[in-house]
């Protein structure tokens, strides 16, 4: 996925709204976007530059995990 400010929701393509921002280790921040249309919550590890890495499964666990920690 190519840096978006709002990507579009995984599950139906609908513009998605901007729910949170927290840095994380290993990317600059991490972002989570809610679709207004689905309910879809989609989570992101964000770099200075580069793509986007979607979070799920395992990663998006750790990631979790360590905002906990912080």
């Amino acid at each position: 996925m190519l840096v978006k400010r709002r990507p579009p929701c995984t599950r139906c393509g609908a513009r998605t709204a901007l729910a949170r921002i927290s840095p994380i280790k290993g990317a600059d921040e991490f972002r989570i976007f809610e679709c207004g249309h689905c309910g879809q919550v989609d989570y992101y590890a964000v770099p200075e530059e580069g793509e986007w890495i979607v979070l799920r499964g395992e990663m998006l666990a750790e990631v979790v995990e360590s905002l906990r920690h912080q």
